[in-house]
């Protein structure tokens, strides 16, 4: 399988919706992000309902997972976005989580460089993404990586917790003028 991008020894793949599942574990080595966001750890069905957690309406060509993958194999983080979401040529990150081990090196805003390259060469011209409330290092990470605050949303119920989300967008492109 040829990779979408590549950081170091991390390079990004993208799974079928079918293979989310594979995720589970990853997702159980996450257990801080899931015991802030949602009050809770995650579910043992975490990552078999990635997929079906999008927004109505979203088709499936719309939705996709981004395996990150080291070099012995192992799944160290996940990217999960929408394209041509809400409008056509934008796009929406609903999550970028990276394994406690990995975080802190400066691979996050390495593979978010890649993921946006990814994004432009599709045709996406603006990136969102919703910070939780209660998650600080999250806001601080989106802000360095020239996010703008666009408005608060919620509260929102998650898992256990109820809180308010500030959606941010980054432009990523003009979009091509029409003739």
């Amino acid at each position: 399988m040829r990779p979408l991008f590549q950081l170091g020894d991390v390079t990004a793949h993208r799974i079928d919706d079918a293979e989310a599942e594979r995720f589970q574990p990853l997702l159980e080595r996450c257990e801080d992000f899931f015991r802030l966001c949602y009050g809770r750890p995650a579910r043992p069905d975490e990552a078999r309902l990635l997929p079906s957690e999008r927004p109505p309406g979203v088709t499936p060509g719309q939705g996709h997972l981004l395996a990150l993958v080291d070099s012995t194999g192992a799944w160290v983080g996940v990217f999960e976005g929408l394209q041509d979401f809400p409008t056509r040529g934008e796009s929406y990150l609903g999550l970028l989580l990276l394994e406690p081990r990995t975080r802190g090196r400066g691979l996050g805003a390495g593979l978010l460089a890649g993921y946006e390259d990814w994004l432009r060469a599709s045709g996406q011209h603006v990136l969102r993404v919703g910070v939780s409330e209660p998650n600080p290092a999250a806001l601080r990470f989106w802000t360095r990586e020239g996010f703008l605050a666009e408005t608060w949303v919620g509260p929102l119920t998650q898992g256990a917790l109820s809180y308010r989300v500030l959606r941010m967008r980054k432009t990523l492109t003009a979009p091509a003028a029409t003739p």
